[in-house]
């Protein structure tokens, strides 16, 4: 099971529950291997079975619900603007075989503190971990939404045909070199190495999104002065892609943004 630990005092603030002894009592009651808790921090393990749980934001929305708190339906709205129309993913068949299920969604008017940014990138792995075994089944990308022009296609190309600029690096490598040099690329490389061609999403200007299951594009990295956020999720299983996405935009809306949709369009 993974281990998540939090740090109490935003613990208290999210849940509202400012006695130790009372979490230290009502947290083990969520199915949660409650290792210690003090003024500091509390360390936990987590069941599979709640991905929903491994971030503060999610397992905070669980105890408020549990302990009485505050009783919270779960339903969170979608909004709406004129620009919907024209988010959409176009799905093209050459990632069938390989890749072949994406949601996504945006989230604006975020501040992401670095703490925020810290969180995020935290519960993403985690998710990776365990929900998306280690990306194989679910691969979440995190972008900066400014720099994103829809539509969007995901997409397979040849891996020595195409390049972008990846995450943290400053040079264009097509894709074969990124799964030999970048440490993303290193570590799961496996997951889409037997395909001819691999798994892309750029959009209308035919900028690089992202590599899924490897590594964004150092054009969408997200900073702490990011304000809009673009989420896609990409695997193998929809239930588990769906859940992912589910889990982040909940996530981030429980930081205060606003979540607006994105269309899903297949091209065959």
């Amino acid at each position: 099971m993974p281990t998540v630990e939090f740090n109490t005092s935003e613990l208290v603030e999210l849940t509202g529950i400012k006695d130790i002894n009372f979490l230290r009592e009502r947290i083990p009651m969520l199915g949660v291997d409650l290792e210690s808790i003090d003024s500091e921090k509390a360390i936990m393990e987590i069941f599979p079975n709640r991905p929903d749980m491994l971030c503060i934001e999610g397992f905070s929305r669980a105890l408020r619900n549990f302990s009485g708190v505050k009783k919270e339906v779960g339903i969170y709205e979608v909004k709406e603007e004129k620009e919907d129309a024209e988010r959409k993913i176009f799905v093209d068949k050459s990632v069938k075989t390989i890749r072949p299920f994406i949601s996504s969604a945006i989230v604006k008017n975020l501040t992401i503190t670095d703490a925020r940014l810290k969180s995020l990138m935290n519960i993403q792995e985690k998710l990776h971990i365990t929900h998306g075994r280690n990306r194989k089944k679910v691969a979440i990308g995190i972008h900066n939404s400014d720099v994103v022009k829809f539509p969007v296609t995901y997409k397979s190309v040849k891996p020595t045909e195409y390049k972008f600029v990846p995450l943290n690096f400053d040079n264009l490598m097509d894709l074969d070199e990124i799964l030999k040099i970048h440490p993303k690329g290193i570590t799961y490389g496996k997951i889409i190495s037997e395909f001819d061609k691999f798994p892309l999403l750029v959009d209308v200007n035919n900028n690089t999104i992202s590599m899924p299951p490897i590594i964004n594009a150092e054009r969408t990295k997200v900073t702490a002065e990011t304000k809009n956020l673009f989420i896609e999720v990409t695997g193998t299983n929809r239930y588990a892609v769906e859940k992912a996405l589910a889990i982040v935009v909940c996530t981030l809306a429980d930081m205060g943004g606003e979540i607006y949709n994105v269309s899903i369009k297949l091209k065959h």
